[in-house]
């Protein structure tokens, strides 16, 4: 059989059934918008030539799309996102119409803009994954990643602006042995100024404190992760957060501490603690 190009696809593509993994596999690419191959790898596969057979196949037969993320040498890595026969598959998995899905095709260019944070959230969902199947007395409730369904606002309490965006990279919720927990994300690539975090300080507090977030989820509490890529950006976040006052509603780590699937951990600092602990405490 003659070598299949990486990059394109073909007219007569390799026959495929499509298995319940598979369709594990576009459902976990749509809630995340990108996955790499080597995220989607390590939560559904065991070996990497059977998931670079399948991944070929669930390209080739438009159930995802794929693109090439540019690197400074060696091989590119393949980025994995929804495409129109995927869509039908999520569509007919969660009992909504196509045309309400959050995806559409001309989006993906647009998104691909915004890789790096998107893939650092994906990453984090992969982490999250591995952390919870290898803890069975853990569940992952519900995730939910950024989008319009999430965004919310807060009256500015300072009133130096109408308002305070609420936008989160994610919302999920565990179930552990202590009960009920939900979080919001927020994933720090090191880009946003110090103020501009603060004032996420701010709108999460207000959030809570104005019952809006009981009012629009039906939970009483919740707690904001924030992940960074240093140790000196997350000392940095730290110090912003306690000038905003910020006690045990947010926690913070860096992004090589959440690995291997280390999420639950005692990891997370608090703004008025110096002492690592668990999301679960």
């Amino acid at each position: 059989m003659a070598r299949i190009p990486r990059h394109k696809r073909i007219p007569n593509p390799p026959r495929m059934v499509l298995t319940e993994r598979d369709k594990r596999i576009v459902l976990a690419v749509y809630e995340n918008r990108y996955m790499s191959r080597d995220q989607i790898i390590r939560v559904f596969f065991r070996t990497k030539s059977v998931a670079n057979e399948r991944l070929m196949k669930l390209y080739q037969h438009e159930y995802l799309d794929r693109l090439f993320k540019p690197v400074s040498f060696g091989y590119t890595q393949a980025v994995y996102s929804l495409d129109k026969r995927g869509a039908e598959i999520v569509s007919k998995e969660l009992g909504i119409y196509k045309e309400a899905l959050s995806w559409k095709k001309r989006n993906v260019k647009v998104e691909f803009l915004f890789l790096e944070h998107t893939l650092a959230i994906s990453e984090f969902w992969v982490c999250l994954e591995l952390a919870a199947k290898e803890r069975k007395e853990i569940e992952i409730l519900f995730w939910k990643r950024q989008g319009e369904a999430l965004k919310d606002k807060v009256s500015d309490p300072d009133r130096k602006q109408k308002y305070l965006p609420v936008t989160p990279d994610a919302f999920f919720g565990i179930l552990s042995p202590k009960g009920k927990s939900y979080f919001f994300l927020e994933v720090d690539l090191g880009t946003q100024s110090l103020k501009r975090f603060k004032k996420k300080i701010i709108a999460y507090r207000q959030y809570w404190k104005s019952g809006k977030y009981q009012e629009k989820y039906g939970f009483k509490s919740f707690r904001v992760l924030t992940i960074t890529t240093s140790e000196k950006r997350l000392k940095n976040l730290i110090v912003a957060a306690r000038d905003c006052g910020a006690k045990s509603m947010f926690l913070f780590t860096a992004q090589d501490l959440t690995k291997p699937n280390k999420v639950f951990d005692n990891i997370w600092y608090l703004p008025v603690s110096s002492d690592p602990m668990s999301i679960l405490s």
